[in-house]
């Protein structure tokens, strides 16, 4: 791993430009009243918009992983965040539901058919197969940092605006101009594929469809794509600690939305770049994900296992322990290919394959998750949560399905020579 001022301005960059291609898509996490109110639509519309965010990763994804591989990662980047503030700006002068059908789909066109896969190899380039997490493991902290960047602009413009509506809209011609700024900063501190020395230059010539059964018959996607399935439910199922603290245990409001920052914040900053470090220490990024999903499992067997009475102290505890384990493994997650000896001249086809099976909880897990608890209550946390412990039990499975392949990788090279 080279150290030196540029890499890590480039990785905070890198983390500012993932946090804005994601910022519009996932803006009612910020915004949430707002845009029901001014698009005029009720929950489940708004829901088709994440619905259809989420076939981008499916569809969208590994198709784009094949284009970044095969012609110009930097040049797919950079078009990709131009892309996302000209839809930005589109939507910010036509606040209506049908046209912001239109917009998400572009969204997925441009976050992930376009950015997730060039994004994922130009993060992996940064670095040698021995300093992976540490790079993923930075790039996750730095896109934690741009994520609170980017939303603190988003709120001071929609705070500073007359109405809701043009609040909105100031907010999110913030994130056009921010994606525009960013794209321009990163042409000139990204390289090109040809002036790195990770990349073999002739492989543009040789990458072709036929190239997908390679990536796609290789067992490291599968574990890999595993990896960040797992990682992901367990993200996504931290959101709903804070309702189940005020809901079952009974803590204030004020105080569970401030353990939320400093979980989804915070903790991202430092959890990630450990896990990284202690990854790449130890040679197995797949370790620190085995051993963070067996901690979260208990974790939250232990959250399950608590009184209404629980001390305020507890629960912070035990939020700050599953918080850091969830952003360790989320450090590392993206660095599973490397570990199995994924080839990097089909880095980006890897990464919209993992992504594809990765993400694919949002096409349902949300839909899941709010059934139950709409169904059965405050029963519907004691559901959610034993959902991702058997989710995080597969996890486990999957990490040592993952060393087992790889110590099988290293007896074979020892037999091919």
């Amino acid at each position: 791993m080279k150290k030196n001022p540029k890499l890590f301005l480039t990785i905070f960059f890198f983390g500012t430009a993932y946090a804005l291609q994601y910022a519009l898509p996932f803006i009612q996490y910020v915004l949430y009243n707002p845009l029901v109110a001014t698009l005029d639509v009720t929950n489940a519309q708004l829901g088709v918009l994440i619905a259809i965010f989420g076939i981008g990763n499916i569809v969208g994804a590994p198709i784009g992983g094949w284009f970044a591989d095969r012609f110009s990662y930097k040049t797919i980047y950079i078009i990709s965040m131009f892309g996302t503030s000209a839809l930005s700006f589109l939507f910010a002068f036509n606040l209506n539901y049908q046209f912001a059908v239109y917009i998400w789909i572009g969204l997925a066109v441009s976050a992930l058919f376009a950015f997730y896969p060039s994004h994922i190899k130009a993060v992996r380039m940064l670095g040698d197969e021995e300093s992976q997490g540490k790079i993923f493991g930075l790039s996750e902290s730095a896109s934690g940092i741009g994520s609170v960047i980017v939303n603190s602009l988003a709120l001071f413009l929609f705070g500073r605006a007359a109405t809701e509506a043009l609040g909105l809209q100031a907010a999110i011609i913030g994130y056009g101009v921010a994606s525009l700024l960013v794209g321009i900063v990163l042409y000139f501190l990204m390289e090109s594929p040809a002036e790195n020395e990770n990349v073999d230059e002739d492989a543009e010539e040789r990458i072709g469809l036929k190239d997908y059964w390679i990536v796609l018959k290789f067992p490291g996607t599968w574990l890999a794509g595993m990896a960040i399935f797992v990682t992901y439910t367990l993200y996504t199922t931290l959101t709903y600690f804070t309702p189940y603290f005020t809901d079952v245990l009974g803590v204030t409001v004020a105080f569970s939305g401030g353990l939320a920052i400093v979980r989804t914040y915070l903790l991202r900053f430092v959890g990630a770049p450990i896990g990284g470090y202690i990854g790449d220490r130890i040679h197995s990024v797949t370790k620190v994900l085995g051993i963070s999903f067996l901690a979260s499992a208990i974790i939250i067997l232990a959250f399950l296992g608590l009184p209404a009475t629980t001390s305020t102290t507890i629960i912070i505890i035990l939020t700050l322990l599953i918080s850091t384990f969830t952003f360790m493994a989320r450090g590392n997650m993206f660095a599973v290919p490397a570990e199995v000896k994924s080839p990097t001249k089909y880095a980006a086809m890897t990464a919209g394959i993992t992504c594809a099976i990765g993400f694919a909880p949002d096409l349902f897990q949300f839909t899941m998750y709010g059934s139950w608890l709409d169904n059965y209550g405050n029963d519907g946390y004691r559901y959610i949560f034993i959902y991702a412990v058997v989710i995080l039990v597969v996890g486990i499975i999957n990490s040592i399905l993952t060393l087992m392949y790889k110590k099988h990788q290293a007896k074979q090279e020892i037999i091919s020579k």
